[in-house]
């Protein structure tokens, strides 16, 4: 019987993934001895004074371990061949941001595996995580899924869960998701080889979308309720940030906050750092102001000239 360390050492292995959530994940396999032939990785943002385009995270793990770094615009003929060249044996996908063409899909001798950040069915798409906040979810997880060419509908082989706490934002899920595919990646991967998971279809009739965050979703709209609102809030803390417009007509980002039954007039300062909605009201707890630090709210309104009963924000 062929032992673990047996298989990684024959095993060859593609990456494709781009953000931070994809790092500790590419650590773990490369921690574990796999052979990574290759990674594929999108370019970085735009960023410092001149708005060069930086190198992606997984770039730099990459780059400091010499494996070999693709960073095409578009998966296109060439790239298609290079893969082909290589006899891959399973490429391991974990939030890449380009679509992988069929022919890709059908390369690698046990296919692609997506490390998706929700239990799907629910949740497909680009925006799990703060999708699945956004909704008021009490539970998320990481879906090992067998890619096809639909959008996250392959066979999924392995789920893990866990709780979406009252106060976890989207950067704690977002990194408590990443621990967990990376503690389980590996072993996921040999058991998939060695047939020890079996595949199960996806229920389309209960699949729900994650679609991007649109810029306009993150300003809130005062109106709705409390607990809308504090999702909101919650989903996109501490970046890119659930903001709205202040009497004085600057920017503020709300990074955390707390429900309360008391009522009160919409955007309207009430005592104890209180603020009406839609239904029932929210207690501010951190913010950060236009080009300042991240601040208690009560450290801020110090710093104002607003009264209460007035309305602060629009």
């Amino acid at each position: 019987m062929t032992n673990n360390n047996d298989l990684i050492k024959k095993l060859k292995i593609g990456f494709m993934g781009t953000p931070s959530f994809a790092v500790p994940i590419l650590n773990s396999l490369i921690k574990d001895n796999y052979h990574i032939e290759f990674v594929y990785t999108q370019s970085g943002r735009p960023a410092g004074r001149g708005l060069r385009k930086k190198n992606s995270e997984i770039y730099e793990v990459a780059k400091t371990k010499n494996i070999n770094i693709r960073v095409p615009e578009k998966l296109d003929h060439e790239e298609i061949n290079f893969i082909s060249n290589k006899e891959i044996d399973i490429i391991i996908v974990a939030a890449y941001g380009l679509i992988l063409p069929e022919r890709i899909l059908k390369i690698p001798k046990y296919g692609c595996l997506n490390v998706h950040a929700s239990l799907l069915p629910k949740w497909r798409g680009a925006a799990p995580i703060q999708r699945s906040i956004m909704a008021g979810d009490k539970k998320t997880g990481i879906s090992y899924m067998l890619m096809d060419k639909g959008l996250d509908t392959g066979p999924v082989i392995l789920q893990k869960e866990t709780e979406i706490g009252e106060n976890d934002n989207f950067l704690k899920v977002h990194d408590s998701l990443s621990l967990i595919a990376s503690q389980t990646i590996s072993e996921t991967i040999l058991k998939f080889i060695e047939g020890k998971l079996a595949t199960k279809e996806q229920n389309d009739d209960i699949a729900s979308y994650a679609d991007k965050i649109e810029k306009h979703e993150t300003k809130i709209d005062w109106n709705l309720t409390a607990k809308e609102i504090r999702n909101l809030i919650y989903s996109l803390s501490p970046l890119p940030g659930a903001w709205t417009i202040t009497k004085e007509g600057k920017r503020l980002k709300i990074l955390s906050a707390s429900i309360e039954e008391a009522k009160g007039e919409i955007a309207v300062l009430g005592e104890n750092q209180i603020l009406g909605c839609g239904q029932s009201s929210l207690k501010i707890k951190e913010v950060k102001p236009e080009g300042k630090k991240i601040m208690l709210f009560d450290d801020y309104l110090r710093g104002k000239n607003f009264s209460l009963g007035e309305k602060i924000f629009n």
